[in-house]
């Protein structure tokens, strides 16, 4: 299992940086699973950037149902937290349970922050909950 998990890793890793290095005009960042979700990976892209803003497209892959996590739980929910200040709902995932994949696409107002995808109860909470399924700081060039 562990194994299978560490091949699926590195072709994600691999497949990221060779797109990544296609001069495609946006950053891409790799994303792993947290403890609470280890076999979740994906990518984070980062296009129209300036040095307070840009648009951000989250893709998960091996992203299983919410209620997995708990029963109560039922969407998963991307957020932007900048260095100071509350977070930012910036939406909920499209999941596609027969593809175990989530992608969503938002504008984030910070230049520098931490996407968090997060496992909630419903599609809009008040404040993010525990049950991180995965982060990344980003940080834009001025």
């Amino acid at each position: 299992m562990l194994a299978r998990a560490t091949r699926t890793l590195l072709v994600v890793f691999f497949l990221g940086a060779a797109l990544g290095s296609a001069g495609c005009g946006a950053d891409r960042y790799i994303v792993i699973g947290t403890a609470k979700a280890p076999s979740v990976s994906g990518w984070l892209t980062i296009e129209d950037a300036s040095a307070r803003s840009c648009d951000v497209t989250v893709h998960l892959e091996q992203l299983h149902p919410a209620d997995r996590l708990d029963p109560g739980l039922r969407k998963y929910v991307v957020w932007f937290e900048p260095a100071q200040g509350a977070p930012l709902r910036a939406g909920s995932l499209k999941y596609l349970p027969d593809y175990r994949t989530g992608e969503l696409r938002a504008h984030a107002p910070f230049g520098k922050f931490v996407v968090k995808v997060t496992a909630e109860a419903n599609d809009k909470p008040a404040a993010p909950s525990d049950f991180v399924v995965a982060s990344q700081q980003i940080t834009l060039e001025e």
